[in-house]
């Protein structure tokens, strides 16, 4: 299929085969919960939810409310937790469509427990504890013991999980991973003292998953409980660009590839200044290609210096300051580029132009690259076998 402008492939095929992986790493009697949050990781969430459910995933999540609504909205009945904050005026929502809502204190498990009784329902939720994040959740504290136990015996709430994330899993240094996991023992074990066994526990993200690689008898013994919550390993990518390495026999697909189409050719002499500012200028007659996409687009500016992309199995250098709209490629090299041509601004590593390729050189993290890509890129799902 042509288009007339840029797009995004996402490969049902590779996101199949990256959920086949994980499985494999993740032990019998631990579900699958695959996170959706950010749009999909920009892939697109209810697209991206649907097959994620289809190729065997046990639940979902998402970061807010309104995305857990859009999934209800766009068909999906599986559960779906909301790991982040819900402001008041919007926990009626939470409870009319039935999703999972994550607590983290007294005050916001009030306010849920107020909005379940408006609604006769129960609210479902999960407990956060904070083992080292410093973000949302309740400290490995004694008071935090009675408080979660305070929660339990609300009437209108059902504390069907509980779990702690992860800080420094993408390191390959899984010590302070190990602390973590002490930390949120020493809350299930208060717990259990006061007779309170809740049914969900969970620790494992995308990094924890890869480091069970290495260190299984160490760190998979207590990371995989209840539910392995992956994300970016599951959309082709590892966890950071430190523990490539220690996936690549894991031989995960990219899911998405961002493409383009030449919509003009041009020589200029040398000497020729191009784009913005004239940051560059050719020093040969050179042939320029322009690109129908830019920083708008989520393709990033910083990629003016130093960014790639792939036109008949060449790489090509960026000419230029990328624009809002636009972006040109030096294609002297390349010969017989022409308007209507296919050109892949974010591929696989084999290709040189991975996110996290990507995410060297604009100085960020794989994440941000494939989430930034803008909502008037078309997202274009394909799947073959």
């Amino acid at each position: 299929m042509i288009y007339k402008r840029a797009w995004a492939e996402i490969s049902l095929d590779n996101l199949a085969h990256n959920m086949a992986v994980i499985r494999r790493c993740v032990p019998a009697g631990t579900d699958l919960m695959g996170i959706v949050k950010a749009d999909a990781y920009g892939h697109g969430a209810v697209d991206i939810a649907r097959a994620m459910l289809y190729f065997g995933a046990d639940s979902l999540g998402v970061a807010i409310c309104e995305e857990g609504v859009q999934l209800r909205q766009g068909g999906i009945e599986s559960p779906v937790l909301v790991m982040g904050f819900t402001p008041t005026p919007l926990l009626d929502a939470v409870i009319k469509h039935n999703l999972t809502q994550t607590v983290f204190s007294i005050s916001g498990a009030k306010a849920l427990s107020e909005a379940a009784a408006r609604h006769n329902k129960r609210a479902v939720i999960h407990i956060k504890i904070d083992t080292g994040m410093s973000r949302l959740g309740f400290l490995p504290k004694a008071e935090s013991i009675d408080a979660i136990c305070e929660i339990v015996r609300d009437p209108n709430l059902y504390v069907q999980g509980i779990y702690t994330h992860c800080a420094t899993s993408d390191q390959l240094d899984h010590g302070f991973v190990l602390e973590q996991q002490a930390r949120f023992d020493w809350i299930l074990e208060e717990l259990k003292k006061r007779d309170v066994n809740i049914m969900k526990r969970h620790i494992a993200n995308s990094g924890a998953v890869a480091q069970t690689l290495r260190n299984p008898e160490i760190i998979g013994k207590n990371i995989f409980m209840d539910y392995a919550r992956v994300g970016i390993m599951l959309y082709g990518l590892p966890p950071s660009a430190e523990m490539a390495e220690l996936c690549a026999p894991l031989m995960l697909k990219p899911v998405m590839r961002l493409m383009a189409q030449v919509s003009q050719v041009k020589k200029l002499a040398a000497g020729a200044g191009i784009s913005y500012g004239h940051i560059y200028k050719t020093n040969r007659e050179s042939t320029i290609a322009v690109l129908p996409i830019g920083y708008a687009d989520g393709y990033p500016r910083r990629l003016s210096h130093g960014g790639k992309v792939l036109v008949h199995g060449q790489l090509a250098p960026i000419a230029g300051a990328i624009c809002m709209d636009q972006c040109m490629i030096d294609v002297t090299d390349i010969p017989g580029v022409a308007p209507g041509d296919h050109v892949t601004l974010l591929g696989n590593k084999t290709e040189g132009i991975c996110a996290d390729d990507l995410a060297d050189i604009v100085g960020t993290i794989s994440y941000e690259i494939v989430c930034g890509i803008g909502k008037r890129v078309p997202r274009v799902y394909i799947q073959q076998n």
